[in-house]
């Protein structure tokens, strides 16, 4: 606005100059014939879908959101809202797991609760063969009722079916072979809840964002001074839950609680994992740990 009077009706004495250009928008100050608008895997927020909008694009080419069937396994399981019984526990693992797809761009196929015998797994297995991904939980060890794993070796391809960690150290790659010749790639998280979270984390999590045309796959990582110590017992990586803080510009990790497998408030109250490496006994207070992450995004840059 510019600053003036009105000495009649009609009339307006402008006190100062104005610029010639004033108020106009140069063309090609936002972008210039032959710049990149959006370059390939950039996420569609709601300014770049501004940005297409601004530049007269009604559509663009975008990767299919992966469908990725989710089963659970065990005669020990029950849905939620059904009646608790002796020797019964809820299946925490489906819908941990389906909400954690979902979080990171997936759409979850709940295939539900596959029964402890070989006919009841290969249907329920068959059920997930339109899926882009199957995630399963439990029954890729080496018990007599880990029919996951059996129905692999027929019906398709085991690559591994142990990692060093823990929590988590059963856990299965492999594929499944459809009734048409396609190949469903499959991975077996373990049946502890925490263990199936924490191994979605490092594999099940990267793989849906490959499927989307990401290129971070990796969730970014702190150094963080231990409040707690991490006992590594075994000679795995261990990822501990824990809480991080920040105080005075140095960031601090606190383990939650005890660290059991099945003990899930562990990891619903952590915001990292703090990384113990296999070849590292303990870690003590006061020693600085690497963190990853929990709720920070893969594109975070430091």
């Amino acid at each position: 606005q510019r600053k003036a009077s009105g000495a009649n009706l009609g009339q307006v004495a402008f006190m100062q100059e104005v610029p010639s250009g004033t108020n106009l928008r140069p063309a090609g100050e936002d972008l210039r014939v032959g710049d990149i608008v959006l370059h390939s895997g950039t996420i569609l927020r709601s300014a770049e879908i501004g940005v297409l909008a601004s530049v007269g694009r009604d559509r663009a080419s975008v990767l299919r959101r992966p469908i990725v069937a989710v089963l659970s396994t065990g005669d020990e399981l029950l849905l939620p809202g059904q009646t608790p019984n002796s020797g019964k526990i809820y299946d925490a693992n489906s819908f941990g797991v389906a909400s954690a797809v979902q979080r990171y761009g997936g759409i979850p196929k709940l295939l539900g609760i596959a029964r402890d015998n070989f006919q009841d797994t290969s249907h329920k297995l068959e059920e997930g063969l339109s899926a882009d991904l199957l995630i399963t939980s439990a029954g890729v060890s080496k018990g007599d009722y880990d029919f996951v794993k059996d129905v692999l070796m027929q019906r398709g391809e085991i690559a591994f079916w142990s990692v060093r960690m823990r929590p988590a150290r059963p856990l299965a790659f492999g594929t499944l072979r459809g009734p048409d010749g396609r190949q469903v790639p499959h991975i077996g998280l373990p049946g502890n809840p925490v263990s199936a979270l924490v191994a979605f984390e490092q594999f099940c999590r990267p793989a849906i964002l490959k499927m989307l045309g990401r290129t971070n796959l990796a969730k970014p990582s702190i150094q963080a001074v231990l409040r707690d110590a991490i006992h590594n017992f075994d000679s795995r990586r261990v990822y501990a839950r824990a809480v991080v803080t920040k105080e005075n510009g140095t960031f601090y990790a606190s383990l939650t609680g005890p660290q059991g497998s099945n003990i899930l408030t562990s990891m619903s109250k952590a915001n990292g994992l703090a990384i113990c490496p296999e070849d590292v006994g303990e870690m003590p207070v006061g020693a600085t740990a690497e963190v990853q992450m929990l709720d920070w995004p893969e594109d975070i840059a430091f």
